[in-house]
């Protein structure tokens, strides 16, 4: 087994609409459910094995546009090995391109990425996110980056 230092997967990011993302939208973006649901990676039970990652525990999603801490899901039913799943919101939004080649729509599916353990380190929260990728508005004034 490799030691944690080592442990790192080149995967493929897909995005999309979850059933739960859907459903905890329509009460609210800025609601715990939406926020917990958003900010989690689902994937493979084999791949999550070969990690040493558990339900809850946090990875670092690392892809050409981003790299963030999200909340791991293990999926117990039979998917495919490294394809890792993350529910349409603003931290799946920070780890595509905006890049939209003229379509006015950016490319959300099969991103390649690496996933790893990030012990010790929990998801951003929306604030947090938002405050590090767009800076910190001064009161009365313009949006300042840090």
């Amino acid at each position: 087994m490799r030691s944690q230092s080592e442990r790192k997967l080149e995967v493929i990011l897909i995005t999309g609409r979850s059933i739960y993302q859907g459903t905890y939208k329509e009460s609210g973006k800025l609601g715990h459910e939406y926020a917990e649901e958003v900010s989690t990676c689902y994937m493979d039970e084999e791949d999550a094995a070969e990690l040493g990652v558990r339900d809850d525990d946090p990875v670092r999603i690392t892809t050409p546009f981003g790299s963030l801490v999200l909340r791991a899901k293990v999926l117990k039913e039979k998917r495919d090995r490294g394809i890792i799943f993350v529910p349409y919101g603003p931290w799946a939004s920070m780890l595509v391109s905006h890049e939209t080649h003229g379509t006015g729509m950016p490319s959300l599916k099969g991103i390649k990425a690496t996933i790893e353990p990030a012990p010790g380190e929990s998801p951003l929260s929306l604030e947090e996110l938002l405050r590090q990728a767009y800076g910190q508005k001064k009161l009365g004034g313009p949006v300042m980056a840090h």
